[in-house]
This record gives structure tokens, sequence and C-alpha cells, in this order.
């Protein structure tokens, strides 16, 4: 199947981005100021991101809470208009179908944005649980999502925003309704880079105005368009996980650095194998690790200690905030301790890498700091 477009597809290659397949869709990995520097210039500057290939769902009717409650791992009741939360939804074996955020416009209407390979499953899997008085819609194809990353985002983006407004968004808070240069904008902070900054949803035919107007517009704050490369480095640097790497459908949902995305006093779909998971103690577990030296362990590595094999690499990247140190994330049999020596060897290859166990995140974060140190 040929793969998908963005509705920024043709600035990308305006922009002479580096494209290629990325879960179904033709993507920018880097552009001409190469990936190293959009990653510097997120966490110094700023960087905006095309993510319009993630997935956005409508959740709208009486029982959407109740709904959602069941679906979601997290503690969905205690969040209130304007909040959005990060998530799990669970399988029945307590694997990972997704990992989501929820936004809450109010009680019977909601948000959820989903990973882009799994937009036709996720929304599958909802309509096979929703009750009657709970309506679906799948909004993909009709929004654009547009990330705006880094310590002069706020400046950037007061611009056209009330300033007020901004100083008064919190971490995981949204705004609904405005407008920039008169283009309806829900913009969020969630953050997926550990960076302060915004997510801007907007109908789909704004996509390309949104996008070169922020260009233009972010020049004096020294913005980059940045690739999916700089995203992979960002997010492993803030600890957060990849779908398909550190987060999967066939593993327990357990024994990673993201638990608190699961509220265990309350009921949800697929909590009794969590729970049972945890009574007989668990047997895989999600770990960041640092190499010595500047070779990276790639995906599918095996992770040894001692000469056993305990696991494999899920993810490898070079840290440009790091001096080029690579960083990544283990799934091993056993529980390690901080600076504990891996070992990391490529099966059939002769030759190791050798490394340790890290904690996350990688390199100090702005994402949770006061937007008044910023505007």
């Amino acid at each position: 199947m040929e793969p998908k477009k963005t509705p920024l597809y043709d600035e990308h290659i305006r922009l002479n981005g580096k494209m290629a397949d990325f879960a179904g869709w033709m993507m920018p990995l880097w552009y001409e100021s190469g990936q190293s520097e959009e990653h510097h210039a997120t966490r110094s500057r700023c960087g905006l991101f095309d993510i319009c290939h993630m997935g956005e769902y409508s959740i709208e009717g009486s029982g959407s809470l109740e709904f959602l409650s069941w679906v979601l791992t997290n503690k969905i009741g205690k969040i209130v208009d304007g909040q959005a939360m990060y998530n799990f939804m669970l399988n029945d074996n307590g694997g990972v179908v997704d990992d989501c955020i929820v936004y809450r416009f109010d009680l019977e209407h909601w948000m959820l944005v989903v990973n882009a390979g799994n937009i036709d499953g996720d929304f599958k899997w909802l309509q096979d649980h929703a009750p009657s008085n709970v309506k679906l819609e799948n909004i993909s194809e009709k929004t654009a999502k547009i990330d705006l990353q880094g310590p002069n985002s706020p400046r950037l983006l007061s611009k056209f925003i009330d300033r007020d407004k901004l100083l008064g968004m919190k971490f995981f808070r949204f705004l609904l309704g405005e407008k920039i240069d008169g283009m309806e904008v829900l913009i969020s902070r969630t953050g997926y880079t550990g960076e302060i900054g915004f997510e801007l949803y907007t109908d789909v035919k704004n996509g390309v105005d949104l996008w070169n107007l922020l260009l233009t517009e972010g020049k004096e704050f020294g913005i980059l368009p940045c690739g999916l490369g700089a995203r992979d480095t960002l997010r492993t640097e803030a600890g957060l996980p990849l779908y398909g790497h550190e987060l999967r459908a066939d593993r327990v949902a357990l024994g990673h650095p993201w638990e608190f995305a699961i509220d265990f006093d309350g009921d949800f779909l697929g909590k009794e194998k969590l729970v049972e998971e945890r009574q007989n103690g668990l047997k895989y577990f999600v770990l960041p690790f640092l190499m010595n030296g500047r070779r990276k362990a790639m995906p599918g590595w095996e992770v040894l200690i001692d000469g056993e094999v305990i696991g494999e690499v899920l993810s490898g990247v070079i840290s440009p905030s790091l001096d080029n140190r690579p960083i990544g994330f283990v799934g091993v049999n056993r529980p390690l301790e901080r600076q504990t020596r891996l070992i990391f060897k490529q099966r059939g290859r002769e030759g190791e890498l050798e490394g340790s166990v890290a904690e996350v995140p990688f390199v100090p974060l702005t994402s949770r700091k006061k937007m008044s140190q910023f505007l």
C-alpha cells in the first residue's frame, strides 16, 4: 500500500525534507539543517513539527465519562474541562493497545489523540466497546496537528494569543476556540520533546497556512522545521516511550517508567491481568541505558550480564544534548539498579559494546516549568 501524505507534504518537499515511510505515512526525517541542529534548536530556541499523521477521535454523549474510564487506565474522573491526561488503552491480557492523550471539553465531549499507525485499529477497538449512549467520530482526516516546541515558543505564540491566557496555561491544559491570523486553533501544552511548547490543532484546510505563518514569524526566535529524527532523539532524552518499541500489545503494561498512567484505584479493561502479574512477580522490565563510548546499540541487539542474555534493545539514539553519547531503552527479564553494567551484542556478529543502566529523563527539561519564565 502506498504511504499516505499529510497536508504539509508539499511544504516538506519545498524545504528539501528527507522523506521516508513512517507508520504508513511519508514523513520528513530531517531538513537541510540536519537532525542534530533541529534537535538543538528545539532544546534552546524552538522547533516546528508536522504531526498531522496522528489520529484524533471525538467522543460525545451522556456515557462518555463512564466509557473512557473503562477503556483508559488513568484517573479520567479527576480531570476538569480544559485539561488533558496521558493514558493507556489495554487489551484483556494487559498489553498496550495504544498510548494516547485524552482531552476533556466538558463532561459529555472529549477528544482522544492516538498514534499514527494505530488510527484504524484503535477506532475499531473503541467501537467494539462503546455503549449506545456514546458517539464516536474519527476526525483524523479533518484535523491538522502542528507542534511548536522549545523555550522560545511561548514568545512566538504570544504574537497571536493573549499573553495572560498563555501565562495561565499549566502543564497538560488547553485552550479552545483561539484564533491565529483568523484560523481557529485548539492549543494544548503536553510536550513530547520534554520542552515547554504547544500542540496546535486546526481544520485541515488551515494546515499549510498555519505552518508557513509560524515559520515566517518564528525566524526572530530561531525557529527551524524539524523532522521525525529530532523528534525521536528529543523524546528519548526526555524519557518518553514510542509505541511499538517501549510499549506493545503483547507486553503487560508494567515494569516501566510510565506506570504513573495507571490508576489501580479505578476499574478498567485489563486491570485484572495487571493485578495478577503484580501478585505473581513481574518478568519484564523496560529500563533506560547509557552507552560507554560513541557507538550505539540498535533495536534488536542482545543485552547481556555476565555472559547471560537477559533481554534486547528497544530503542537507541545518539543524544545531541549529551555530547553525542548513545542512549535508549532496553527490555530485560529482571529489575536492575542504576549504573548496572550491561553488554550489548548484535545477534550473529562478533564484538560487543558496553553501557549501563541510566535514569530518566536523561537531560533537564522545561516542559513543567512556569510559563512566566518564558514570556
